[in-house]
Parts: C-alpha cells; sequence; structure tokens
C-alpha cells in the first residue's frame, strides 16, 4: 500500500505548476497591469480638457451658419415647451420642418427629442416657415416631455452643441 500511495503523491506533485511559479506568474500579471494603467493615466492627462460651457436663458450661441438662443423654458406636469429663436448667419436655411432635428432635452438623467412638430413662426424676409436669408429669424416652440428637476436644452449642428441651463 506504501508504494501506491507514493506513486500517487509523485503523479500529483510532478503535473502540478509549483507554488514559486504562480507567484512569479501573478507578480508579473499585477505588474503589467500597473504599467497598463500609467500608460492610460499619461494619455488622459496630455489630452485637452473638455468643458461644457451652460448658457442662461436669453443668451445667443453660433454654430457654424446659425445663430440660436433659448428664449424660455415652461415646465409643466405634462410638457415642457422650449422657445428657441434661430436666426441664419452665414447663407444657410433653416426649415421648420427640420428644428426637431437638432434640438433635444436632458432632464432626469435621459436625453429626449422633442415629442410634437416645432411650432414656428417666421419674421423678416422668405418664405413662410424657412428662414432663408441672412437676419431672417424663426421663432419655434419646441414641445418635450415633461421635465423634472432643472432641464438642459442641448442644441447641436454639424459637429458643435451648445447648452441652455432651464429654469
Amino acid at each position: 500500500m506504501q508504494s501506491e500511495q507514493r506513486d500517487d503523491d509523485y503523479s500529483v506533485r510532478s503535473s502540478s505548476v509549483s507554488t514559486r511559479k504562480l507567484i512569479i506568474a501573478s507578480l508579473i500579471c499585477g505588474l503589467l497591469i500597473l504599467v497598463a494603467g500609467t500608460l492610460k493615466l499619461l494619455q488622459t492627462a496630455s489630452e485637452p480638457e473638455a468643458t461644457t460651457t451652460l448658457l442662461a436663458l436669453g443668451s445667443t450661441a453660433e454654430l457654424g451658419p446659425v445663430s440660436v438662443a433659448v428664449r424660455d423654458v415652461e415646465v409643466t406636469t405634462e410638457q415642457t415647451l422650449v422657445d428657441v429663436v434661430m436666426r441664419v448667419v452665414d447663407g444657410a436655411s433653416i426649415e421648420a420642418t427640420t428644428v426637431n432635428e437638432s434640438w433635444s432635452l436632458l432632464a432626469d438623467g435621459e436625453i429626449t427629442a422633442p415629442i410634437a412638430p416645432a411650432a414656428c413662426e417666421q419674421t423678416a424676409g422668405g418664405a413662410s416657415g424657412e428662414a432663408a436669408s441672412e437676419g431672417d429669424a424663426l421663432m419655434c416652440t419646441l414641445t418635450f416631455v415633461a421635465a423634472r428637476g432643472t432641464p438642459t436644452i442641448v442644441y447641436a449642428r454639424d459637429g458643435e452643441k451648445r447648452q441652455w441651463l432651464g429654469s
């Protein structure tokens, strides 16, 4: 019997990895993780810091060929109404039918698109419902879901984004 136990012990020891090798492997893995973390930290430290400026209601921002402003935000129990003014600055056109595509609302940790077509009124020259020449303005009321807390209104165009803090 003793000879059988010796054979079993020997086979277990010969096919297993020693504790020393496991410790060395874990130290190497830990060192690789530490080096990777350091490299990522250095990479993010050299990137320019992205800051988001929240504009006040009534503030105007230019995004490419369009000047936009959020005039008023009214939050009711059923919906959030946002009054905006959009002006052509540099030869572009703004159509009332595409206004909703550029606006969104951040509230309650969710980003939402307008839930109804924008109600727009065009001022100055140009065709009805379209600001087509420089100085033309399109005043629209956007309808979003009811917001709890303070909503943030976002306008995005041509890869740029501006944000207004609602009341």
